[in-house]
């Protein structure tokens, strides 16, 4: 199949990576970043790809968010000079989203940059992490504070990967591709609100053009590429918090809760009807489950919000949801407003 802008395929056989890999000249080395888990699910689906004339070396690490940090970049760039990995060396990420972004980084700052691909193997990689190039690890308590911007030289995605997931795995994914729907495309949100995961492959296609449109057009988060964070400033905040407190939240839990929480703004500001508004809670709350926040510190949230990468001269940005397949960037509130919507997301 043909490319995506910013060279992404889709292509569930992964013929395409099988005829890229093979592409190679026999001195090109390849090194496979996995994690754990990927490493005994998903490399025998990678393996098949590779030539006899190919071989690869393997970094494993731990999985989790808690651990994108210093410590294991530190480990997967220690790992790359015992390989004495160079200029001709490929960084062949296979994982979700926590490998894509800290493998990314690793590779942009390994001798000034190396090549990498990703193969993604969660559904939330599929259709967010592997693509645009943002890569990073979270540092003092903030999500992703510290990173670059780098596009993978490709980006392989094939959904005999899924099959590999847990429920709540899949869940999580499909609330990145709702909220692409929410941004950008009513008719896609009407089409897959119901039984997501019914129709894996227009969700994965029709997340996948959504972003490397947006991507394509806002390569360095200027302009439109901020719709793409629509739940991300308080859901970050969330998923900060709960890391610091050493309890598990996953992204699309967190998303989700910011969605709600950011809409519920977005209606006070006129934005968005109170109809619309409750039909999104209704499809978000049917994919995850409700994260419980009854314990949290208001300034501290709103510490963490303003450290948010969208924010300019010390105000909070939100990119709302102004009618469903439409959305704003660059819009602030008092923070009592965000207040408000919290302790209406706790009622809930």
């Amino acid at each position: 199949m043909s490319p995506f802008p910013l060279n992404v395929h889709i292509d569930h056989e992964l013929q395409s990576l099988r005829e890229y890999l093979n592409g190679f000249p026999e001195q090109k080395e390849f090194i496979i970043l996995a994690d754990n888990n990927t490493l005994h699910y998903c490399m025998r689906h990678l393996k098949e790809n590779f030539g006899e004339s190919n071989e690869s070396r393997i970094i494993t690490i731990t999985p989790g968010e808690k651990n994108k940090n210093f410590e294991q970049l530190q480990y997967i760039l220690a790992q790359l000079a015992e390989y004495e990995a160079n200029r001709n060396t490929l960084l062949i990420n296979l994982g979700g989203g926590v490998v894509c972004d800290i493998g990314g980084f690793a590779a942009s700052i390994y001798k000034r940059g190396i090549q990498y691909i990703h193969v993604p193997t969660s559904l939330l990689a599929m259709v967010d992490a592997s693509i645009g190039g943002k890569n990073g690890i979270d540092f003092m308590g903030l999500k992703n504070l510290i990173g670059s911007i780098t596009l993978p030289e490709k980006v392989f995605i094939s959904k005999k990967f899924i099959d590999t997931l847990p429920p709540v795995e899949k869940n999580e994914g499909v609330i990145e591709a709702l909220k692409h729907g929410l941004i950008a495309d009513k008719s896609y949100w009407d089409r897959i609100k119901k039984d997501p995961l019914e129709k894996m492959d227009d969700l994965i296609e029709t997340s996948v053009r959504i972003k490397t449109n947006i991507v394509s057009s806002d390569l360095n988060d200027k302009g439109d590429r901020k719709k793409l964070n629509a739940g991300h400033t308080v859901g970050h905040a969330i998923e900060g918090w709960k890391l610091d407190e050493d309890e598990v939240v996953m992204h699309g839990e967190a998303v989700a809760a910011g969605l709600i929480i950011e809409n519920y703004i977005s209606n006070k500001l006129g934005y968005l009807s109170s109809t619309e508004q409750e039909e999104i809670e209704g499809v978000l709350f049917k994919q995850v489950d409700k994260v419980k926040l009854k314990k949290y510190d208001s300034d501290d949230f709103l510490r963490r919000m303003r450290q948010d990468k969208k924010n300019e001269n010390q105000k909070i940005s939100f990119s709302l949801v102004r009618g469903i397949g439409n959305a704003s960037i660059d819009d602030h509130c008092d923070d009592d407003l965000i207040i408000e919507a919290i302790q209406y997301y706790i009622k809930k």
